[in-house]
C-alpha cells in the first residue's frame, strides 16, 4: 500500500529514523566543532600569553628620562630571551625594575659588574677612562658622582635625558641586580 508521495509506511518509518539519526549526528558534530574551536582559541590565548611573558612584550614609554632616544608615548618591543644566554652589554637599552618599585623603567646600561663608574666635569668615566656616548648623548651632567664600583651581577643604568632621569646615580636606586632586568628594547614604533 502506498501513500500520496509514493512511499510505503515501512519506507516512511525508515526515512524518519534515518532523518533522526542524521540530526543526532549533526548535533554531536556541532558540539565537537564548538569544542574544537574553544580548544583552539584557548591554545592561542595560552600561546600569546606565553610569548608575552617569556619571549617579547610590547611596552609604551612613560616619561622623558630617555629623551631624545625614546619619546613619551612611543611604543617599543622588549625582547626577553637574549639575556638568558648572555649578559647585558654597555649601551643596551633595557627594561628593569628598581629595587622596591612595582613599575618597570627603561634605561641605558652604562657600567657592568666589576667596573668603576664616575662622573666628573659632566662626563662619564669607566675605570678612569672617558666613555664615548656621542651615539646617544651629547650633553653634560651638572653634578659629579662617584667613583662607585658596580657589584658583580649588577649593572649601572642611566637615562639618556641625564638631568631628568632617576637612575642608578640616585641612592634610592643604585645598581640594578641582574634578576631585576626584564629584557632588552629590541624595536621601537
Amino acid at each position: 500500500m502506498t501513500h500520496d508521495e509514493g512511499f510505503t509506511r515501512r519506507e516512511m518509518r525508515y526515512l524518519s529514523r534515518l532523518t533522526e539519526e542524521q540530526q543526532e549526528k549533526l548535533r554531536g558534530g556541532r558540539f565537537w566543532r564548538r569544542l574544537d574551536f574553544a580548544m583552539s582559541l584557548a591554545l592561542l590565548i595560552v600561546l600569546a600569553l606565553g610569548i608575552r611573558a617569556f619571549i617579547a612584550e610590547p611596552i609604551r614609554v612613560d616619561g622623558d628620562s630617555m629623551y631624545p632616544t625614546l619619546v613619551h608615548g612611543e611604543h617599543m618591543l622588549v625582547e626577553k630571551v637574549s639575556y638568558w644566554f648572555s649578559e647585558p652589554a654597555r649601551g643596551d637599552i633595557i627594561i628593569c625594575y628598581y629595587p622596591g618599585y612595582t613599575e618597570s623603567c627603561v634605561k641605558r646600561v652604562i657600567a657592568l659588574g666589576g667596573e668603576t663608574i664616575a662622573v666628573r666635569d659632566g662626563a662619564v668615566y669607566i675605570n678612569g677612562a672617558p666613555l664615548d656616548e656621542s651615539a646617544y648623548w651629547n650633553g653634560t651632567m651638572p653634578a659629579d658622582y662617584g667613583p662607585v664600583t658596580v657589584p658583580d651581577g649588577e649593572v649601572f643604568v642611566m637615562g639618556d635625558n641625564r638631568g631628568e632621569s632617576k637612575d642608578s646615580r640616585n641612592p634610592a636606586v643604585g645598581p640594578i641586580p641582574r634578576h631585576k632586568i626584564v629584557g632588552r628594547v629590541f624595536f621601537t614604533l
